[in-house]
């Protein structure tokens, strides 16, 4: 562990005392009795440790911090410095996002770890009753209405539900900040981290995820014990670390550095992943709000595509057949070679004229040869590529022109889904593309963004691979986030109301004290499309006792497909759960019961008020319809 994480350990030993004397838990959407309103984001005490796991397609991390650091430096967030990859020219600050499972479907390892082992498996035939996930984010967001009941499937095509897959892949990920926070305390032990400092875990997203999809994070997230996650899409993420971290504009011969504070501006929040490409138009209000405008997301666009360019290159050459063998009976062979094209693609220098040099696995010219009954340097010869790419030995040597057309097909999409995006009429007035994500650490991309954008303005972090990562402890960090976005669902409660002749349907008429009611009334708080604010309670209902000897009321809440709905029993409307406050005797008889309603990035908060004693609880439900 390096100077950065000693010093951490240091202002948490600090801290032990003071933790040792009392016992911190923090949870997300709690239920609690309370006197006033809470916003739906505040703690229930400032945690000690921020911590952010975003899991991409390709490459998975994390990032931390101390709260009390953050307070003094907004740039105080770490990440694990080194991840081992078994090749020297390939060291990553994030780890592959590979998970491996014994056939009795326990968790054996994670990440480059899990690629040597299952390496190693295939070798010696023993893999195939193993369960191994190689980019499983991709693969489950390939399945249709992805949900906590999507079953994904590994190498060899068995199936394993994906909430099982991310456990495995949070659960790592969360052990090995703990483990090394735990490494350098003498004779402390990983469980203690846990039991005596108090954490916030944010998880990242990509902003297209539908409500049921986002479901999978949060329940493997709860299997491992974190009852408190927090989601966040990756645009908003990283948009709160460019707001601190000053920005390199790549478009300028100066290289100025610009940071994004200008109040009213509009910036195109440009995440390029590894698996897709995000758009997302945000705009920072004079009122230091940030609001979502627009966005647009492209699947495969990411670098994951360049991969799929790559391999397709190598089918040509030696065949599909051929490549399918390699594939399937050579797992560690074909693992070096992905990491052999990811380093090429680190380093690759478009204005270079040198050509590409790697080295391909002698076993797949070795098949290829047994095969074909042909040497494979004479096939490259006598292929289209013949003057482009050689053969010496195992040694292939390419033009460039050729390596940057793997690229092409992604940068076209690119750049369509920015115009898109631009040419809305959200995108009207937009003169700066901030650029974030792994890919975006492509010299080529960068290159192509300037040219085909010539008049914007383009910015990207220090650290744009990190960006999401970070940005996630710091909005972690800022308890309550100042974000509108548009509501997907019309939410409200059930309830009686005094009966319209001609306007209610006899059938949901009855008496009730002598006062005729009309029952199943969907009462609205939140509205489809409606602008709301990430955490803030809208508008609030009011309920009036009718019953002296009342003690206790039970608020059934609703949902709805539709923006208006009038009656609970409507198809379109769907039970999520009940909200039940007990009534003292000592209340004021004549004070309302209000009930208030905000939407987090996940979750749907309801807040009870009884007006009449200060009573206040609170709890959470699923803002999206069950799926059946």
């Amino acid at each position: 562990m390096d100077v950065t994480h000693r010093f951490v350990i240091l202002r948490l030993k600090h801290q032990i005392k003071s933790r040792r004397s009392r016992n911190r838990r923090i949870e997300s959407g709690f239920r609690q009795d309370q006197n006033g309103s809470l916003p739906a984001f505040q703690e229930s005490a400032e945690p000690d440790i921020i911590a952010c796991i975003d899991i991409g397609t390709t490459f998975s991390g994390y990032a931390f911090a101390l709260s009390k650091d953050l307070q003094e430096d907004r740039l105080a967030v770490h990440v694990n410095k080194e991840w081992i990859s078994g090749n020297s020219k390939l060291i990553t600050l994030k780890v592959p996002s590979s998970v491996l499972l014994t056939p009795e479907k326990r968790f054996h390892s994670f990440g480059y770890e899990a690629e040597w082992k299952y390496g190693q498996l295939a070798a010696d035939k023993n893999h195939l009753g193993w369960y191994y996930f190689r980019k499983f984010k991709m693969t489950m967001m390939q399945n249709e209405n992805p949900n906590i009941g999507t079953s994904i499937m590994d190498d060899t095509g068995k199936p394993l539900r994906a909430v099982a897959v991310f456990c495995a892949a949070i659960k790592y990920l969360r052990n090995h900040l703990v483990d090394a926070l735990a490494s350098t305390m003498k004779g402390v032990e990983p469980n203690w981290i846990l039991e005596n400092f108090s954490f916030q875990w944010i998880f990242t997203h990509p902003v297209n995820w539908e409500d049921q999809t986002k479901q999978v994070i949060t329940m493997a997230a709860k299997q491992v014990g974190i009852n408190n996650a927090t989601l966040v899409p990756e645009a908003e993420a990283a948009s709160f670390y460019c707001q601190v971290s000053p920005l390199h504009r790549i478009n300028t011969r100066n290289g100025e550095m610009i940071c994004l504070q200008t109040l009213g501006m509009k910036y195109l929040m440009l995440d390029l992943g590894g698996g897709s490409t995000d758009s997302t138009i945000l705009q920072l209000t004079t009122d230091t709000k940030l609001i979502e405008l627009i966005n647009s997301t492209g699947n495969l666009n990411g670098g994951i595509k360049v991969d799929a360019a790559f391999i397709n290159f190598l089918m040509q050459i030696v065949n599909e057949e051929v490549m399918e063998k390699f594939a399937s009976s050579f797992k560690a062979d074909l693992s070096y070679l992905h990491k052999e094209f990811e380093i090429k693609k680190r380093t690759f220098d478009p204005k270079s004229s040198d050509p590409i040099v790697f080295k391909l696995p002698t076993v797949l010219r070795r098949i290829f040869e047994v095969n074909m009954k042909q040497a494979l340097q004479l096939k490259i010869e006598q292929s289209e590529y013949g003057y482009l790419v050689k053969l010496n030995g195992d040694t292939l040597s390419m033009d460039p022109d050729v390596f940057r057309g793997f690229y092409a097909a992604a940068l076209e999409n690119i750049s369509s889904s920015l115009l898109k995006v631009l040419y809305a009429k959200e995108g009207k007035d937009c003169k700066t593309i901030v650029m974030v994500g792994g890919f975006a650490l492509s010299p080529l991309v960068q290159n192509t963004i300037r040219t085909k954008f010539p008049d914007m303005t383009i910015l990207m972090p220090p650290d744009p691979d990190l960006a999401v990562m970070k940005g996630g402890v710091l909005y972690g960090f800022d308890n309550q986030p100042v974000i509108y976005m548009k509501a997907k669902y019309t939410y409200g409660i059930g309830m009686a109301m005094p009966f319209k002749n001609g306007v209610h349907p006899d059938e949901k008429k009855f008496e009730s004290n002598g006062v005729s009611l009309c029952s199943d009334v969907f009462k609205i708080n939140i509205t489809q499309n409606q602008d709301v604010q990430i955490g803030e309670f809208e508008s609030r209902t009011l309920l009036y006792i009718n019953r002296r000897e009342q003690r206790f009321l039970c608020i059934p809440v609703y949902l709805s497909t539709v923006r208006e709905a009038l009656f609970t029993t409507e198809g379109t409307c769907q039970y999520l759960g009940k909200m039940k406050i007990t009534l003292m005797s000592t209340r004021d008889e004549k004070a309302p019961i209000s009930v208030k309603m905000a939407l987090t990035f996940h979750e749907l908060v309801v807040e009870v008020t009884d007006e009449g004693s200060g009573r206040t609880i609170r709890d959470v439900f699923a803002d999206s319809p069950h799926i059946e």
